[in-house]
């Protein structure tokens, strides 16, 4: 499907910024703001997960690391660590092939009607529900790339 290409593309776009910035910038939040690259790119990872999984239903215990943390209404509490980061971009790398596996196997042939609060659209098909994380996607991954420009003019 297309739409992984442009998931990966742009999660790889998020992570090349992730990896030419230090922990101390991945951390810093930017005057008027109050989240950081870091807690940005986890949203984005395990916001992917949690709406493919968890909000059609079609495995609502889907264990999602780093959720707690990163799902939407949370703030950075912690100074993020090199070996979350490490995590986090696994997650991110492995989210493309673990929904191709399930798509493959039929596991949403019946998913749940969800509307997400960023668009406001019911999703009613896994093809929109995966256009939608890439969509979400894309919005963080420009967040990032914003937060990398404001944190770089703010030295």
């Amino acid at each position: 499907m297309y739409i992984f290409d442009i998931i990966n593309s742009t999660r790889q776009k998020a992570i090349a910024i992730i990896n030419e910035t230090s922990l101390g910038d991945l951390n810093r939040i930017p005057s008027g703001f109050n989240n950081n690259i870091a807690w940005n790119f986890g949203h984005l990872v395990v916001s992917g997960y949690s709406l493919v999984f968890r909000a059609t239903q079609a495995d609502p215990d889907f264990l999602i690391p780093h959720l707690d943390q990163y799902r939407k209404g949370t703030r950075p509490e912690t100074p993020v660590t090199t070996a979350t980061i490490r995590e986090l971009i696994e997650l991110s790398n492995t989210f493309t092939p673990a929904v191709r596996d399930a798509v493959n196997s039929n596991r949403f042939a019946s998913i749940a009607e969800y509307t997400t609060d960023t668009f406001g659209v019911p999703v009613t098909t896994i093809e929109d529900m995966i256009t939608t994380v890439a969509l979400h996607d894309a919005v963080h991954c420009q967040i990032i790339r914003d937060y990398k420009r404001i944190l770089n003019t703010e030295k």
